[in-house]
Parts: structure tokens; sequence; C-alpha cells
């Protein structure tokens, strides 16, 4: 019964300095993720796609400051397989590289290029591979067409030898 009681009463005195010293390492991991290249600030425009029966189907949503990609979220569906993700810059499980080609995200597992021409965003999905986000086999690999400011989204999945000729070098 002794044991019992030192032991409740070494909790209580140390866990308010365990509770402390945790806020103390978020506030540090915090304060280093946040770290880096600084985001382009200002109003956010959000796109938003989704091309294709449900058994089949894309769906992209992205948003831009002063047509700068800062957020991506993708799903998509292949028969019974459903695979999505989302990614930020700065987020920890991609990194973004502005290129002279347009953004590169490279993912865990894959590239995704957004470039920005005239009237409408183009994102190529270079072999993005479904296992780390979704569990499935497969890979994407494709081209969606975002129209700005409205219209209709288009997907075309492209072969691998097609998504190999992508570029997804930083810019110099």
């Amino acid at each position: 019964m002794l044991n019992v009681v030192l032991i409740a009463l070494a909790v209580a005195l140390h866990a308010p300095q365990a509770i402390a010293q945790a806020k103390d390492e978020k506030k540090a991991i915090e304060k280093k993720a946040t770290k880096g290249k600084p985001v382009a600030t200002g109003p956010k425009q959000r796109y938003q796609c989704k091309v294709g029966p449900y058994e089949k189907q894309t769906r992209l949503v992205m948003e831009t400051i002063k047509d700068k990609p800062v957020y991506l979220a993708y799903w998509s569906s292949n028969g019974p397989f459903h695979c999505s993700f989302e990614s930020w810059p700065g987020d920890g499980r991609a990194t973004w590289i502005d290129s002279s080609a347009g953004t590169v995200i490279n993912l865990i597992s894959g590239t995704m290029l957004i470039e920005r021409e005239r009237g409408r965003f183009v994102l190529h999905a270079r072999e993005v591979d479904r296992m780390p986000y979704c569990g499935t086999f497969g890979v994407i690999s494709g081209v969606l067409t975002v129209p700005t400011p409205k219209g209709e989204c288009t997907w075309q999945e492209t072969t691998p030898e097609d998504a190999g000729q992508l570029k997804s070098e930083p810019e110099k």
C-alpha cells in the first residue's frame, strides 16, 4: 500500500513538469516546421474539380495565393480502390520547389508538377505510388487540367513512359 502511495505522490509531483516539458517540445517542433521559405501571403483562391463517374473518379482541391499553389488535396477511385492525400509547403511529408516549369511537389513516392498556363492550371501526376497514402497497389500518372476561373476539368491518364518525361528539377 505504501508503494502505491509513493508512486501516486511521485506522479503528482512530476506531472506538471512533464506537461510543461511536452509543451516546450511542441513549441520547438512548430517553430522548426515554420522555418524555411515564407509562403506567399494574400487572399486565397480555391479551385475544385471532379472528373468521371464515382467508380473511376478524380477529385482535386487546390488553393493558390497570387497564382502560386499553396495547398493541394487529391482523391481518386479506381473500382473498389480509393486514394487520397493532401499537401502544403512545410507539411513535412512533401517538398515543394518552385522551378522554371512551375511548382514541383516531391511526395513520399512520386511527383506532382503544377504549371500555370493561360486561363488554366495543368497538374502532372508522375508515378505517385498509392501504397504510402492509401494502402492499395498501383500508381497515379496523368494530367489534370483545371480551368480558371470556372469551367470543366479534364483528366488524362498517362503511361509510365510519358510520365517519366516530366521535369522535376529545381530552378537554378
